[in-house]
C-alpha cells in the first residue's frame, strides 16, 4: 500500500514538474525526441550566443584595452555597433526563416558568428574590432527570435513555458561561465603560442560555437509543416501538425509576405501592445547594474566575497525561470501565463521595496538583493504566451517576437542611461523607483492582455460556429429552391 501511495505521489509531482504522465505513450515518445534534439540544441546554441556576446567585457579588462590602445568610450561604442547589427538583422531573419528551412539558416548563422568571434582574436585595431562585432551582432540576430518562434510552433500551451524558460535560463549561465572562462584562459593560456589571455577567450568561444552550429543542421527540426528531421517518423510529423491545429494554431504558409501582409499585421493590437509590454517586462527587472556587488564593495567586504556572493543571484534567476515555466504549464494554471507573471513580479517587488527602504537589517538586505532576480522568471513566460495570443497567424507570431526584442533593445538604452546611472551607486534609488513603477504597470497591462485574449477567443469561437452553421443554411435554401 505504501509503495502504491508513493507511486501516485510521484506521478502527481511529475504533473507539476514536467508533462502529464498520463499522456498517450506515442505522445510521450514524440515529446521525448523533441526534448532530446530540439531543446538540447537550442540551449547549447543560445549558451554559445550569449557567451560570444558577453566575452567582450571580460576581454576588455584582461588586456584587450591595452593591446588595441582603447580609451574613452570605445568599449561603449563597441557595444553599440554590436547592438546595431543585432537590431538590423532580426526582422529579415524571421521573414527569411519562413521561406528558408531553419535547419539551414540558423546553423549557418551560428557558424558565421563563431568564425567572426574567432577572428576577434586577430584584431589589431579598434576599427577592425568594430567591424567584427557588428558582424557578430548581425549573425546572432537570427537566433533568439527564430528559436522562440520554432519552440512555440512545436509545443502546446501546457508544454511550452517550461521549455522556453529552460532555453532562456542559459543566458544567465553563459554570463557566469564567461567570467570563469576568462579567468582560466588568462591564468593558464596567457602567452601560450604567442597569444594573450584575452585573445584565447575569443579563440575558445569560437571553437565552442562551431560544433553547436554543425549540430543544428541535423538537430533543428524546422517547423512541423516543413520538417525533415531524421528522428521523427512520418506518423509523428502528421501527429505534430494535427495536435497544433486542434490547439487552434494556424499552420505555416497560409499567407505570403507581401505589402498587404505587413499592413495586416500592423493593424492588429498584438503588433503594438506586445512589444511595449516586453519593454515593461525588462524595465521592471531591477538588475541593470551590479548593485549587489557595488554595495558589498562599499561595505568593505573582501574581493573574494564581492565576486562570489552575487553569483548566487544568477542561480536564483535560473531557478526562478525554470520554476515559473513549470508552474505555468502545471495543472494549477494549465498553460495560463498571467498568474505566473504576476507571481514572479510580486516576489521581485518585495525585493524592490527593501531596496527603497534601504535602512533595514543586513540579513533582510541580502534577502532583498536575491529576491530582485526572481524577475528573470518573467521574460520566458511572456514569450511562451505569444502562440496563445497570436494563434491565427503563424508568420505574424515570429514577426512580433522580433519586433518585441528590437523595441526592447532600443528602449533599454535610454532607460539605463536615464535612471540606472553609476553615480547613484550603491543605492540606485531612481532605478529601483523606476522598477517599482514598471512592476505595477506590468501587472495591470498583463491583466488587460488577458481580457483582450479572452475577447479574441470568444470572437473566434463565434466565427467558427457561424461558419459551421452556414452550410446548413445554404443546403436548406437549396431545398426550398428545388421545391
Amino acid at each position: 500500500m505504501t509503495t502504491i501511495r508513493l507511486a501516485r505521489a510521484l506521478r502527481n509531482v511529475r504533473r507539476y514538474v514536467w508533462d502529464d504522465p498520463d499522456k498517450p505513450r506515442r505522445e510521450k515518445l514524440f515529446l521525448f525526441k523533441l526534448d532530446c534534439f530540439l531543446l538540447t540544441y537550442t540551449c547549447l546554441g543560445y549558451f554559445c550566443k550569449n557567451l560570444a556576446q558577453a566575452n567582450i567585457d571580460n576581454a576588455y579588462v584582461s588586456g584587450m584595452k591595452e593591446a588595441l590602445g582603447m580609451g574613452g568610450s570605445e568599449l561603449t561604442y563597441m557595444g553599440n555597433v554590436f547592438t546595431a547589427g543585432y537590431v538590423i538583422g532580426q526582422i529579415p531573419a524571421v521573414i527569411l526563416v519562413t521561406r528558408v528551412r531553419p535547419s539551414l539558416l540558423i546553423p549557418t548563422c551560428e557558424l558565421l558568428w563563431s568564425v567572426c568571434t574567432f577572428c576577434c582574436s586577430t584584431a589589431k585595431t579598434v576599427q577592425q574590432m568594430y567591424a567584427l562585432r557588428f558582424l557578430v551582432g548581425v549573425f546572432e540576430s537570427a537566433y533568439f527570435p527564430c528559436i522562440v518562434y520554432i519552440i512555440g510552433s512545436w509545443y502546446t500551451s501546457e508544454e511550452r513555458a517550461k521549455r522556453v524558460t529552460i532555453f532562456y535560463s542559459t543566458t544567465t549561465l553563459a554570463t557566469m561561465f564567461s567570467g570563469y572562462l576568462q579567468a582560466g584562459a588568462y591564468d593558464g593560456l596567457n602567452g601560450h603560442l604567442g597569444h594573450s589571455g584575452w585573445q584565447w577567450l575569443f579563440i575558445i568561444c569560437g571553437i565552442i560555437g562551431l560544433p553547436c552550429g554543425l549540430m543544428g543542421f541535423w538537430f533543428n527540426p524546422d517547423f512541423p509543416e516543413t520538417t525533415r528531421a531524421f528522428y521523427l517518423s512520418p506518423a509523428e510529423v502528421d501527429f505534430a501538425r494535427r495536435r497544433l491545429i486542434r490547439a487552434g494554431q494556424k499552420p505555416l504558409g497560409k499567407s505570403s509576405w507581401t505589402r498587404g501582409k505587413i499592413l495586416q499585421i500592423v493593424r492588429q493590437w498584438q503588433f503594438w501592445v506586445l512589444p511595449v509590454t516586453y519593454y515593461i517586462v525588462q524595465a521592471a527587472c531591477p538588475n541593470q547594474q551590479p548593485a549587489f556587488a557595488l554595495w558589498l564593495k562599499a561595505e568593505g567586504y573582501s574581493v573574494y566575497k564581492v565576486n562570489v556572493l552575487p553569483t548566487a543571484q544568477a542561480g536564483i534567476a535560473a531557478a526562478a525561470q525554470i520554476a515559473a515555466g513549470m508552474i505555468s504549464d502545471s495543472p494549477l494554471f494549465r498553460g495560463r501565463r498571467w498568474e505566473a507573471i504576476t507571481g514572479m513580479q510580486a516576489g521581485t517587488f518585495f525585493g524592490i521595496i527593501i531596496m527603497l527602504i534601504w535602512d533595514v537589517p543586513r540579513a533582510l538586505k541580502f534577502t532583498g538583493y536575491y529576491f530582485l532576480w526572481i524577475a528573470y522568471g518573467v521574460p520566458g513566460i511572456y514569450f511562451s504566451w505569444f502562440p496563445d495570443l497570436i494563434p491565427h497567424d503563424h508568420e505574424m507570431r515570429g514577426f512580433v517576437i522580433a519586433v518585441s526584442n528590437i523595441f526592447c533593445y532600443i528602449m533599454m538604452i535610454w532607460w539605463d542611461d536615464a535612471i540606472w546611472r553609476t553615480a547613484e551607486s550603491p543605492r540606485f534609488q531612481p532605478g529601483f523607483i523606476g522598477a517599482a513603477v514598471g512592476s505595477v504597470v506590468l501587472v495591470l497591462v498583463t491583466y488587460a492582455i488577458l481580457k483582450q485574449q479572452q475577447r479574441d477567443e470568444r470572437r473566434r469561437s463565434q466565427e467558427a460556429l457561424d461558419s459551421d452553421q452556414q452550410p446548413e443554411v445554404t443546403e436548406a435554401n437549396n431545398d426550398v429552391t428545388s421545391v
